[in-house]
């Protein structure tokens, strides 16, 4: 890792999920775009709870969010790290997240818990070469879907591969 991109405050500890099937598509959770309200999309995951590993939480994570139960030796990594970043009403936040590798069969997501805005979540299972064309993605989108492919090549990394290491985007995302 790159000191100097460091952020100087991390406020949560997160752990999210890439989930690829048989068919080499990601799985993403958010929202389809409405006229007053831009696509979001993002990975499965969240903030790690007190007393909680990476693993368990993005095990957790999954579950609340796509109904999926894993193992913790389904859990490949973790295989990436980075930075969320967004500008909240009560100041700046940011939140390190950890990427763990889950290869599953196709399934049909369904929020199983979690908050209550979760409960609208949309599912969208993206191929390497839809990323481009699908609305929704923040500015780093470029270095998960190179990670993607390297993942869906069997090339795994030895260590977590920083996935935005110029640091925080321009303007900070707003939202979750």
């Amino acid at each position: 890792m790159n000191p100097e991109n460091e952020p100087t405050r991390i406020d949560r500890h997160g752990a999210r999920c890439i989930v690829i099937d048989e068919q080499d598509c990601v799985l993403f959770i958010g929202r389809s775009a409405t006229a007053d309200r831009p696509a979001r999309w993002f990975l499965p995951g969240g903030g790690i709870d007190p007393g909680e590993t990476m693993r368990d939480a993005a095990a957790r994570e999954l579950f609340e969010e796509t109904g999926l139960r894993v193992d913790q030796g389904d859990l490949v990594g973790p295989v990436a790290r980075q930075f969320y970043h967004a500008n909240r009403p009560q100041g700046p936040f940011t939140q390190e997240n950890h990427l763990f590798l889950v290869r599953v069969e196709r399934f049909a997501p369904h929020v199983a818990g979690g908050d209550a805005y979760e409960m609208d979540f949309e599912f969208n299972w993206i191929s390497a070469s839809g990323f481009a064309s699908t609305e929704g993605f923040d500015n780093r989108i470029e270095s998960l879907l190179d990670l993607v492919k390297r993942l869906i090549n069997g090339d795994i990394p030895t260590a977590p591969v920083e996935l935005d290491p110029a640091g925080p985007p321009a303007e900070a995302a707003t939202g979750r």
